[in-house]
């Protein structure tokens, strides 16, 4: 490695030769690295849990370098103390750190286990979860202390679930409280064990098994049910489980997130309806891959009538005939709903848009199909409901709409800045001038226009101060929308 590879810490924003962003602390001083050592031996280990050495506390350099000055010993008086450190590197994510340490000295000490406490930790990596560990035991305590998050995201890993329990059981990952499994069919004993842990706060959990797996899903929900001090609850499966099976979430009082897919909520709705501390809804009704057999009673959205007055977000996918009737229960009051996308929602009824226009917080509002939904058309009687909505910054009307120039009808959207659009046909030049001509009379702040359709090119331009984008979208397809 070059000499020409100096760390700055310059106004607030970590440089190197790699490039750092600039989100470290203000009233951080002007700081200097020297440049690294030549020699590969000489790095600092990665920060891959493979290290059982445990080197003194960090230092940094704080004198800068002359125009001369090469790569050399550093001098002790020049050196922070480690608290002051640790405060950079914990505004550092992994890649950032890595890139530090390439371009860092020894004297740095940037693989010292503390540091990284901010950080995840691969539970299927990490040696010492595993048959083959040889940490001691206070060399597992320095890479577990304040360590907050744990991933699981290798079905071949060799986790040893006794020496998981042995962890768990003496207080080694107390602080951990956001896990992530991801083929979590694999991992159902690990599952189990940490289930256990006594202050986990989130939890995200992904399988893209098929019904072959549908046993042990329903084993890990149900160890699920044990986390009772969960805020955050994120399940995406590739199945789809009972409804029923939610009953496990009956006394999850503290969740404010809620996000459900791969569930049949044809039944089980009603579990849902002490969560009064919601505050992000999303469920989808099956999912891509599967289909369930009986559609959601719109009656059944009932249920959630007294955990609604704290909810924010709200995402409904595959709730099909929607009315006023499911809908209002989103528009109780006090009324805090600032995001409301229906995806799939096919035969939505035209009298939900008078419910949605009482929605008077709303600043997103999405409702998204695909060419082959069964969706309704919107005139612009219809499309009046929603001239109340003027704090609504971004709106999604995919395949609604007959004619874009029943857009007009929209007059009252005067904060609107972000319009997403799919139509039946890619329009030729002549067709775009005249929805920009449209959108633009209509919304006096709109600054980006993206119309979608189904095997349009992507490719994006700039209209005097509208940016205009063109895509695809199919169903199932995930789009970004604000």
């Amino acid at each position: 490695m070059g000499t020409d590879k100096i760390v700055k810490i310059k106004n607030g924003v970590l440089f190197s030769a790699k490039g750092f962003a600039p989100h470290l602390r203000q009233f951080l001083p002007d700081i200097t690295c020297l440049p690294p050592y030549r020699h590969h031996s000489d790095l600092p280990l990665r920060d891959d849990s493979t290290s059982t050495a445990l080197p003194p506390p960090p230092m940094i350099c704080t004198t800068p370098l002359s125009s001369g000055q090469t790569n050399g010993p550093v001098n002790s008086r020049h050196l922070l103390p480690s608290h002051e450190w640790s405060d950079i590197v914990r505004y550092t994510t992994a890649e950032d750190l890595h890139s530090l340490r390439l371009v860092g000295s020894k004297d740095m000490h940037l693989s010292d286990p503390s540091l990284t406490s901010h950080l995840s930790i691969r539970m299927d990596k990490a040696p010492f979860f595993s048959t083959n560990n040889s940490h001691t035991v206070d060399q597992i305590r320095r890479w577990l202390t304040n360590r907050r998050t744990l991933v699981i995201n290798d079905v071949n890993s060799k986790i040893c679930p006794s020496q998981v329990a042995y962890l768990v059981r003496n207080g080694f990952l107390d602080s951990v409280s956001d896990i992530i499994v991801m083929d979590c069919h694999f991992h159902l004993d690990i599952i189990s064990i940490l289930s256990h842990l006594p202050n986990l706060e989130s939890l995200k959990l992904v399988d893209r098994g098929d019904e072959e797996v549908l046993d042990d899903l329903e084993a890990i929900i149900t160890h699920v049910g044990r986390i009772t001090s969960l805020q955050h609850l994120d399940i995406e499966f590739d199945c789809a489980i009972s409804g029923s099976r939610l009953s496990v979430i009956r006394e999850m009082y503290n969740l404010k997130y809620l996000r459900l897919r791969g569930f049949d909520l044809s039944e089980g709705m009603s579990n849902m309806s002490g969560l009064a501390r919601l505050e992000t809804l999303h469920l989808c009704h099956g999912n891509f891959y599967s289909s369930p057999d009986d559609d959601v009673n719109e009656k059944d959205l009932l249920h959630l009538m007294n955990m609604t007055s704290k909810i924010d977000n709200v995402h409904l996918e595959g709730f099909d005939s929607l009315s006023n009737n499911g809908l209002s229960v989103f528009n109780k009051s006090p009324n805090s709903l600032r995001r409301l996308v229906l995806k799939h929602c096919q035969e939505l009824s035209k009298d939900s848009l008078p419910c949605i226009g009482r929605m008077r917080h709303l600043e997103s509002l999405h409702i998204v199909n695909s060419a082959y939904d069964d969706a309704p058309i919107f005139e612009s009687e219809d499309l009046q409901h929603l001239n109340s909505l003027i704090g609504v910054k971004s709106l999604s009307l995919f395949y609604v709409l007959q004619d874009v120039a029943h857009l007009r009808a929209l007059w009252g959207m005067e904060s609107l800045e972000v319009l997403n659009i799919a139509l039946e046909e890619n329009p030729d030049e002549e067709e775009v001038e005249d929805i920009c001509l449209t959108v633009l009379s209509s919304f006096v702040a709109l600054k980006r226009l993206r119309i979608f359709t189904e095997d349009g090119m992507s490719y994006s331009y700039q209209r005097g101060g509208l940016e205009i984008e063109h895509g695809s979208f199919n169903f199932g397809d995930q789009v970004f929308l604000d």
